[in-house]
């Protein structure tokens, strides 16, 4: 069975605390209690919030291109910490913050040191569910081939910011770009995918993912005055516990299982609302929600690879013993919910591990 053998993730430079995003967007003070009530502490983003109003549309896209690159290749290096790329045989990539032709991988492909073999994926369009489908393709092409494989999220929502009025907010479906820049960051999160006996790797059990394209409208991006704008309707706030119940119970019931029996919960950190309907869906009590508002709070949503950095943050706190279960819950336009179930081994076989595992410690 495929295991989860490594994850890492890169945050590029600039930081913001919750109240300097809102200065530096210099929107009307009568709306910093939606910024305050994201309950969002700190961001990171690849462009200063102080120059995104003046920048153009392919000013933004250049910039999405650099910083998918260098965003990119730093979570691949922190992830393989040290283990040798050649081997890898496929990488999945996605992105919704941006398109480039060629893809990200092929730009950085000789930087990482992938073999010209490596076949690469990229997926679009999935939005802040994106984290799903590429672990699924690399856990696919893991058990094609044998071979380790990468998934790599990378998202600079950065990039996306939509003009607004000078001084103003635009109130189109109840103020939903303002509400988007109040929680939305950049990040990227690398995960490689492959075989061996360490504990400390969890197996990649199995995924359910669930669409309804009767609500496709209430969340992604649309084109408008020549850019991307984001849609993001209210009505997620309850859509979202629906779709991510549907997914869990398709998952859990295949298998034989219940909510019960499992030990760790990671959400996508959507909004503080979000995790707590969906908490309240599954029936979860506040303790499994923790690590899942700690990223919300420390990193804000980071699009598809909020799944990524909390699935790392769990798994360095050390709380994930020996048979423990984990279920991660992603979310995106669609609108659609993943559900990806993680097992940590019973008991530890000494065998002899395969070569690429050995340099370097887990997680990277």
């Amino acid at each position: 069975m495929a295991k989860l053998i490594s994850l890492g993730y890169a945050l590029p430079p600039h930081r913001y605390s919750q109240r300097q995003a809102f200065d530096a967007l210099a929107y009307p003070r009568r709306f910093w209690p939606i910024f305050k009530g994201a309950q969002v502490e700190t961001r990171h983003f690849c462009l200063p919030l102080e120059t995104i109003r003046e920048r153009g549309w392919q000013e933004m896209c250049e910039a999405y291109l650099e910083w998918a690159k260098t965003l990119s290749l730093a979570s691949i290096t922190a992830c393989l910490d040290g283990r040798d790329p050649s081997i890898i045989a496929c990488v999945a990539f996605a992105s919704c913050s941006g398109y480039q032709c060629p893809g990200i991988m092929h730009h950085i492909a000789g930087q990482v040191g992938l073999a010209p073999t490596t076949f690469f994926t990229n997926i679009g369009g999935h939005g802040c569910e994106g984290g799903e489908p590429v672990l699924k393709r690399a856990w696919d092409a893991v058990l094609a081939t044998a071979k380790p494989a990468l998934a790599v999220t990378t998202e600079v929502c950065s990039s996306t910011y939509f003009p607004e009025p000078e001084g103003m907010a635009d109130p189109e479906n109840d103020y939903e770009l303002l509400r988007g820049m109040a929680i939305f960051a950049d990040a990227s999160v690398a995960a490689l995918v492959g075989h061996d006996n360490d504990p400390r790797h969890p197996y990649i059990v199995d995924f359910e993912n669930v669409v309804d394209t009767s609500y496709i409208g209430e969340l992604g991006y649309i084109w408008r005055n020549g850019r991307l704008r984001l849609r993001m309707s209210r009505s997620i706030l309850e859509i979202a516990p629906v779709l991510a119940r549907r997914a869990v119970s398709g998952l859990l019931d295949r298998l034989g299982l219940r909510v019960e029996h499992v030990q760790h919960w990671v959400i996508h950190a959507a909004g503080a609302k979000i995790i707590t309907n969906i908490g309240r869906a599954l029936g979860l009590g506040d303790d499994k929600l923790d690590i899942s508002r700690q990223t919300l709070r420390l990193f804000g949503n980071t699009s598809s690879t909020s799944v990524g950095i909390t699935g790392k943050r769990l798994i360095d706190s050390g709380a994930c013993r020996p048979g423990d279960r984990v279920v991660m819950v992603s979310l995106g336009p669609g609108m659609s919910s993943g559900a990806t179930l993680l097992r940590f081994p019973d008991v530890y076989e000494r065998k002899e591990e395969p070569e690429w595992t050995r340099p370097g410690s887990w997680p990277g």
